[in-house]
C-alpha cells in the first residue's frame, strides 16, 4: 500500500530549474546572484512590502531580524508555547528571554489580551505566530504594540499565501519572516524570506546576510552569520512563487473536504477561520476531544496501519520541552488553550497535488475510527 506522507512539496519541473538556474551556473555567480535579486523583487511584489531579503532559512531570518533590532541582553520576547521551536531558539541565540503566553482557543493563534497582561518594562518585542497558515489578530497586536511602543516581529513561518483583511502577509509588525522549506506551501526546497517596509532594517539585514559586510566585502561592519540563499534555491523559490495561487487555492479546496469530514466526527473539531482572514493552507490539523470514539493515539495507530501519517502538531508546546525549560523564560498563567491544543491536535496528510484517491483513503479511516455508530 503507497505511502501518504504528511507532507510531500509540490515542486516546479526540474527542467524549468535547470532553464532559470542556467546562466547563474554558467557565470560561477551561484549565491546572492540575479536569480535572488529577481526572487526577492518578485516576493516584494507579490507581499506589496517595500523590501524582501532571500536567507537560508527562516531560524536565520529570525535570528539576524532580532539581532539586527539590538536589544539589550536578557530583554523579554512574548511568543506563544504552541508553536514550532524555532520561534524560541531564535529567542535564545539573541541572549533574549521568551515570555510565554496563552493561545486562543477556537484559531490556535496568540491570545491580544495575554499578550497585553504579559508585558513589563523588560519587554522588548512581540513575535506573533502564524498557525498552520492562518495570521493571527493582527489588528489588535498592532494597536498593542504602537499603544506600548513594542516592536513586533513576526514568525510567518508557514504564512506565506496568506491574508489578513484582504492584505497579503508580509507588511505586518517591523518584518515578517517566512519559511521556504520543504513542508511549505511555496518552497525554495530550503531556504527563508524576510519582508519589511522599514528601509534601515532592510539594509542592515542585507549587509547581515553576509556575514555583516561593508561595501568593500572586507570589513564587516555589522555582526552577522553566513545566511546567503543560493541561487539554485532561489530558482526554485521563483518558480514556486510564480505558481503560489494555484499552490495555495488547491490546498484550501482540500482542507474544505477535510472540514466537511470532521463536522461529522463527534468530538472533534477543526481550526476556527475567522472571516478576516485567509489561510495559506500549510497544515489541516484534527482536534480530537475527550468525547471523540477514540483517543489522538489511537487514531495514529490506525493511520500508521494504512501506511498513512501524522503528527502530533504543536506537541509538546515549546514551553515543556527539555532544551527550553533549562533555559532562562518566564510563563504567564497555566496556559490551558495551549495545553488542550498540543494535547488534541493530529495534522493529517496535506500537500497542493495531493489526489481525491488519497484524501479518501484519510477520510475512510477517520470516519472508521471517529464516526458515528
Amino acid at each position: 500500500m503507497e505511502l501518504i506522507p504528511i507532507i510531500r512539496p509540490t515542486l516546479p519541473s526540474l527542467k524549468s530549474v535547470t532553464e532559470t538556474l542556467c546562466k547563474s551556473y554558467e557565470s560561477g555567480l551561484v549565491t546572492l546572484g540575479r536569480v535572488v535579486a529577481s526572487f526577492e523583487k518578485l516576493s516584494c511584489d507579490y507581499t506589496e512590502t517595500r523590501h524582501a531579503v532571500a536567507v537560508s532559512s527562516c531560524t536565520s531570518g529570525l535570528i539576524l531580524a532580532y539581532a539586527a533590532m539590538g536589544f539589550q541582553e536578557g530583554a523579554e520576547v512574548i511568543v506563544p508555547s504552541f508553536t514550532f521551536a524555532a520561534t524560541v531558539q531564535a529567542v535564545h541565540w539573541n541572549r533574549l528571554t521568551p515570555v510565554y503566553v496563552d493561545c486562543l482557543a477556537g484559531s490556535m493563534a496568540l491570545d491580544p489580551d495575554e499578550v497585553e497582561k504579559a508585558i513589563s518594562p523588560r519587554t522588548a518585542a512581540i513575535c506573533p505566530v502564524t498557525i498552520f497558515g492562518l495570521p493571527p489578530d493582527m489588528d489588535e497586536l498592532e494597536r498593542i504594540s504602537e499603544k506600548h511602543g513594542i516592536p513586533m516581529i513576526c514568525d510567518s513561518a508557514q504564512g506565506l499565501g496568506s491574508r489578513y483583511k484582504g492584505r497579503p502577509a508580509g507588511g505586518f509588525g517591523i518584518c515578517e519572516v517566512f519559511s521556504l522549506s520543504p513542508t511549505k506551501v511555496i518552497t525554495a526546497i530550503e531556504g527563508g524570506l524576510i519582508t519589511t517596509n522599514d528601509n534601515e532594517l532592510a539594509q542592515k539585514l542585507v549587509r547581515m546576510r553576509d556575514y555583516g559586510k561593508g561595501p568593500d566585502g572586507e570589513d564587516m561592519v555589522l555582526n552577522g552569520l553566513s545566511a546567503r540563499m543560493s541561487e539554485l534555491h532561489a530558482s526554485v523559490g521563483l518558480l514556486s512563487l510564480e505558481n503560489a495561487q494555484h499552490l495555495v487555492d488547491s490546498r484550501k479546496r482540500l482542507i474544505m473536504k477535510y472540514r466537511d469530514v470532521a463536522a461529522r466526527l463527534p468530538g472533534c473539531r477543526v481550526q476556527e477561520f475567522p472571516e478576516d482572514r485567509s489561510t495559506s493552507g500549510n497544515y489541516f490539523t484534527l482536534l480530537i476531544g475527550s468525547s471523540a470514539r477514540a483517543d489522538r493515539e489511537t487514531v495514529r495507530f490506525r493511520l500508521k496501519a494504512e501506511n498513512i501519517e501524522s503528527k502530533r502538531y504543536f506537541h509538546p508546546p515549546v514551553h515543556c520541552q527539555t532544551a527550553f525549560r533549562k533555559l532562562p523564560h518566564r510563563v504567564v498563567g497555566d496556559l490551558p488553550n495551549t495545553m488542550a491544543s498540543a494535547r488534541e491536535s493530529l495534522a493529517l496528510p496535506l500537500f497542493s497535488h495531493m489526489t481525491e484517491a488519497q484524501l479518501s483513503r484519510v477520510r475512510g479511516v477517520l470516519e472508521n475510527v471517529l464516526g458515528s455508530r
